[in-house]
C-alpha cells in the first residue's frame, strides 16, 4: 500500500518554516539501524555526514557522533571487494550505515563482465558485515556518461550486488539533483521502470545555487519534494528517498534542507557534505554548524550512534 505523501507545495512550505527541535532520544531508546524497507512515516530518519576521512575525527568532533548515524564513502572497485573497508569499518563500529559509492575504471568493462568477479568479492565483503549499507553505482552520472551506458551499467551493478538473500545490502542510485530544477527529461533518462522498480530507494545530491557572497535562492532542501513528486509522477511514490549529501551558505539553508528530511514521509536518509575549506561549501561552522547539530538531534532523528 502506498503511503500517504507531503505534497510539492507542503514540501515547500515545511522547507521554509522555522522549526523547534525537541530533545534527542536517549541511548536506552534508540531505535536499531534500519533498512530502506522499514522506511515509514514514523520512521527516524537517518541523518549523517561526509568528510573526508583525513578530516573525519575533526568534523565529527566539531558536530557531536550523537546522531551522526550515517556516513558517505567514496571507493573505486577493487579486485577482492575491499575498496576503502578501512572507512566502512570504522563506519560499522560506530554504528554508522556507510552509503559507499562505487566506481569503475571502466564503465564498458562493467557492462561487458569485466568486473563481475570483483563485484562478487564486494558483495561478500559487504554482505559479512551484517548491517544496513547502501551502495551505488556511480553517484551523479550527468556529465560523466551517456545515461544508456548508466543504465546499463546499474543494471550490471544490480544483477549482482542485490540479492534476495542480502537483504542489508540496499542498492540505489544517487543522481544530480540540480537536474529535477529545468532538465527534467534529463534526469528521467538517467532510469527506467525496470530500474525503479528494482531499486531499493533513490536519492540525490543537492546544493544552494550562488556563492557564499550571495546565495541563490534555490535551496538544498528544494530537491526533497522535487524527487518525491518526481517518484510519484513514475508510480513509485512509496519507494524511499534521500539526499546523499546537501549543503548550503546559510544557516537557513541548512536548516530547511534538514526539516525537508524529518517531515518528507518518504525520506530515509540525508547526508550534511562537511568537509574542508577548499571546497565551495564547507566546513559547516558557526550559524550553519548550529542547524545541522540542531537537525541530528530533533526527535524525528534516529540516535543509534555516539548518543
Amino acid at each position: 500500500m502506498k503511503r500517504a505523501r507531503v505534497s510539492a507545495l507542503a514540501g515547500l512550505a515545511a522547507v521554509a518554516a522555522l522549526i523547534t527541535t525537541t530533545p534527542a532520544l536517549s541511548a536506552d531508546a534508540a531505535p536499531a539501524p534500519r533498512t530502506a524497507a522499514a522506511t515509514t512515516a514514523t520512521a527516524p530518519k537517518v541523518i549523517g555526514m561526509s568528510a573526508p576521512a583525513g578530516m573525519w575525527s575533526q568534523r565529527i568532533s566539531e558536530v557531536g557522533a550523537c546522531g551522526v548515524s550515517a556516513r558517505r564513502v567514496f571507493a573505486n572497485l577493487q579486485s577482492d571487494g575491499r575498496a576503502q573497508s578501512s572507512v566502512i569499518s570504522q563506519a560499522v563500529a560506530a554504528r554508522q550505515m556507510p552509503v559507499i559509492s562505487y566506481k569503475v575504471p571502466s564503465v564498458d568493462t562493467l557492462i561487458n563482465g569485466g568486473y563481475d568477479s570483483w563485484l562478487k568479492a564486494t558483495h561478500s565483503y559487504l554482505a559479512g558485515l551484517n548491517v544496513p549499507v547502501t551502495v551505488t553505482f556511480w553517484h551523479e552520472p550527468s556529465g560523466d556518461m551517456d545515461p544508456a551506458k548508466f543504465r546499463a551499467g546499474s543494471q550490471k551493478f544490480l544483477d549482482i550486488m542485490k540479492s534476495s538473500t542480502t537483504p542489508k545490502i540496499e542498492v540505489g542510485p544517487i543522481l544530480n539533483g540540480w537536474l529535477l530544477d529545468n532538465k527534467v527529461a534529463e534526469f528521467t533518462s538517467f532510469t527506467s521502470k525496470s530500474l525503479l522498480t528494482q531499486w531499493d530507494f533513490v536519492a540525490v545530491d543537492s546544493y544552494q545555487s550562488g556563492t557564499a557572497a550571495a546565495p541563490g535562492t534555490k535551496l538544498p532542501a528544494r530537491a526533497v519534494p522535487l524527487l518525491a513528486t518526481w517518484m510519484d509522477q513514475q508510480g513509485f511514490g512509496s519507494k524511499p528517498i534521500g539526499l546523499g549529501e546537501y549543503n548550503g551558505f546559510t544557516a537557513a539553508a541548512i536548516k530547511a534542507a534538514g526539516e525537508a528530511i524529518l517531515s518528507t514521509p518518504e525520506a530515509w536518509f540525508g547526508l550534511a557534505w562537511n568537509s574542508d575549506g577548499g571546497t565551495k561549501y564547507a566546513p559547516l561552522e558557526g550559524d550553519r554548524l548550529a542547524e545541522f547539530v540542531k537537525t541530528k538531534a530533533d526527535s524525528r532523528a534516529l540516535h543509534d550512534s555516539g548518543c
